[in-house]
């Protein structure tokens, strides 16, 4: 089970720009170091980067007994799969549709067991997002630019914290402690422009909105990914 990705339309001001909301996952090994995460929980939203919470905190306790919770999300088998080797060709492709969205930023490690790739934007120059998985669809890891994801705690058992990724604060989100390798995300705003200046009917930020979804690897792996993240051509 997984996380769901779909494409939704934000309003600023009076234009209206594409969005893309996501649920997501994670699990895994080795990442960089982290300044010192404090762990977030409450059974309400949380704000997004732009305003996040203060590191203080509490976990909500995790009733014994009951079954892990899940997104739901499966990794859709009616995108064709394209093998890891033609990563490069899917990589300049999305640098040269997301002509708004900067830096265009992929990753230089993957966990070992994801063989292949979906790409799953229609090549607009706000957004993008591909999935990585295994071969049977049972691990993925999903990473979308220039949209924004969500940080709703959907479970009393979900938890969030703070971490550094690439020099940015970023919220870490796990769906449920009872499964440590299950559903989970990470949210970050990268420094960059999204958009265009001067023009009314588009956003213009200086930061990227990047978020990574995973299913089956752990916080490492995820903290590992991010970190990893280098501008196309690089």
């Amino acid at each position: 089970m997984k996380a769901a990705a779909r494409l939704h339309y934000l309003a600023l001001g009076c234009a209206v720009v594409p969005v893309l909301l996501v649920a997501v996952s994670c699990g895994g090994e080795g990442g960089e170091p982290l300044a010192a995460a404090t762990t977030l929980a409450s059974p309400t939203s949380l704000p997004s980067p732009t305003s996040l919470p203060s590191p203080e905190g509490t976990v909500m306790p995790i009733s014994e007994g009951r079954e892990p919770y899940r997104v739901g999300w499966t990794v859709p088998a009616s995108v064709p799969a394209i093998p890891l080797r033609e990563a490069d060709t899917v990589w300049q492709q999305i640098a040269a549709s997301a002509t708004l969205t900067k830096p265009v930023l992929r990753p230089t490690y993957l966990p070992p067991a994801l063989t292949e790739l979906r790409r799953l934007d229609s090549g607009l120059p706000l957004l993008f997002e591909l999935v990585y998985s295994d071969a049977s669809r049972q691990k993925w890891l999903s990473l979308a630019a220039g949209g924004i994801g969500s940080t709703i705690l959907p479970s009393p058992r979900s938890q969030q914290e703070q971490v550094i990724i690439r020099g940015t604060l970023a919220t870490y989100q796990l769906f449920d402690t009872m499964d440590p390798a299950g559903d989970a995300s990470l949210l970050w705003e990268e420094p960059g422009t999204w958009g265009a200046p001067g023009d009314p009917t588009l956003p213009n930020l200086d930061h990227v909105t990047y978020y990574i979804t995973s299913y089956g690897f752990s916080k490492d792996d995820l903290i590992k990914v991010a970190n990893s993240l280098r501008p196309v051509g690089e």
